[in-house]
């Protein structure tokens, strides 16, 4: 945890169901200091609360949430800001991003991909969701100016077969623990193929992990 306590995450969405789903998921794990349905209202409560985390919408009334990550940067350094998107445009992410996002996720998102989400975010890492990782990359040709090309790696390692499985299965956004689940072994089995992993394509980020398995079909068995 942040400081000692539990991190206090902001929540902004003009979609009451999309509020009371955030605030029950991660309510049990984090303080959750407000729930506000525009711009404005955020930017007011996040400068009384001064959460650790925003969690905010892209399309809000009165502000939306690119424009709020723009300001929220100004107003309290070191917060950081988690974007909810409807859109996998590379034009919404890059925007997103420039305005000072520190991870940007499609609505569609399994829970458990919210809560890495969050996790990483409040570690100090960017988070971008492997579905939009995956149009991005689509979008994007070797001449493009890809902004996601500082994380696709030039050579891959060799990988195993177990090893290959869990690459694809961090690529669609699984947890440790449901990725244990679906092969079958222990949390800790996967955490050692996971160091392998990373040990063999330099990455030490789980969402550039997440990218490399979006991107490369080429990992050798």
């Amino acid at each position: 945890m942040l400081y000692g306590r539990r991190p206090r995450i902001l929540l902004a969405d003009d979609h009451p169901l999309v509020l009371e789903g955030l605030t029950k998921l991660l309510g049990l794990e984090f303080e959750i200091v407000g729930a506000v349905t525009d711009g404005y209202t955020l930017l007011e409560d996040a400068k009384s609360q001064r959460p650790d985390l925003v969690i905010a919408d892209i399309s809000m009334p009165g502000i939306d949430g690119i424009g709020v990550a723009r300001q929220l940067c100004d107003l309290i350094p070191g917060i950081r800001v988690l974007i909810l998107s409807m859109h996998n445009e590379s034009s919404w992410i890059q925007a997103a991003f420039e305005a000072g996002a520190h991870g940007y996720l499609v609505k569609a998102s399994a829970p458990e991909e919210v809560e890495i989400a969050v996790h990483e975010v409040l570690k100090g890492n960017f988070y971008i969701s492997p579905a939009v990782a995956c149009a991005v990359l689509r979008e994007s040709g070797p001449d493009s100016g890809d902004p996601l090309e500082a994380v696709r790696p030039a050579v891959p390692g060799v990988f195993t077969r177990r090893e290959f499985e869990i690459v694809r299965l961090v690529g669609k956004g699984l947890s440790n623990k449901r990725i244990a689940e679906d092969l079958g072994v222990s949390v800790t089995t996967v955490r050692t193929h996971l160091a392998k992993v990373y040990e063999k394509i330099g990455r030490v980020s789980r969402v550039e992990l997440a990218l490399f398995a979006a991107h490369s079909d080429e990992a050798v068995m």
